[in-house]
């Protein structure tokens, strides 16, 4: 399972040049790690970034009863940890560790933000690459902070915008995962889950036929996503 690629296969620096790659390669350092093994910890002082050259990390946190909620699955080819460095943050927001035995290009925090001062344009590309699954992952964060109803609430928000019918009559779209699957998504009990669909079914906040999820109330949908 390990697909290994250079650092010249990484899409996060498609964009880059010959000679900024070379100039990524040497702050870079490569790290082996085995199925289940640690990466690191939330909470760890945050010493740098990561991308995946061969294999598969899991993100997660840690909740109250000590159960994992998944927050992301980096496969081959994906970076991660850099939300810490884009937000500014002295620690590592959240765990990682490889799902399977996996090769990693670890870049240390300190050199990789030199590079970045000095030299500006690549700065601005390395960034701009990088907010992509930066937003992706604080949308999850906003999610876990929020109730059950909020989380079921803003997931359905979510899947009608991104199906582009949020302006009809009822909003509309369709179910492609398991209940199990959403759940683990918005980090909470596939029982919650159905207890919270449920629940918005019976107020006709929305309606199911089959694998299709209609919105019958679009405004009190909204008004539960920020709740």
């Amino acid at each position: 399972m390990e697909q290994k690629q250079s650092i010249h296969d990484l899409p996060v620096f498609k964009n880059l040049s010959a000679s900024e790659l070379r100039l990524i390669s040497e702050v870079a350092r490569t790290k082996r790690y085995r199925k289940g093994q640690t990466i690191f910890l939330e909470g760890e002082p945050f010493a740098g970034l990561y991308a995946v050259l061969g294999g598969g990390v899991e993100l997660y946190r840690v909740d109250k009863s000590g159960g994992e909620v998944l927050l992301q699955e980096v496969e081959s080819g994906g970076v991660f940890a850099e939300s810490s460095f884009k937000s500014g943050s002295d620690f590592y927001l959240s765990c990682a560790k490889a799902f399977y035995d996996s090769t990693l290009l670890f870049f240390p925090i300190d050199e990789f933000a030199s590079l970045m001062r000095n030299n500006p344009a690549l700065a601005i590309r390395l960034s701009e690459a990088f907010s992509v699954d930066l937003m992706q992952l604080n949308l999850k964060f906003d999610l876990l902070a929020a109730t059950v109803d909020a989380r079921v609430a803003r997931y359905l928000l979510n899947e009608i915008q991104l199906n582009e019918s949020v302006r009809l009559p009822e909003p509309h779209f369709n179910l492609t995962l398991r209940k199990k699957e959403i759940a683990v998504q918005l980090g909470m009990a596939t029982e919650s889950l159905s207890r919270a669909l449920g629940k918005l079914k019976r107020e006709k906040v929305i309606r199911q036929v089959a694998k299709k999820i209609f919105v019958t109330d679009l405004k009190r949908l909204r008004d539960l996503g920020q709740e």
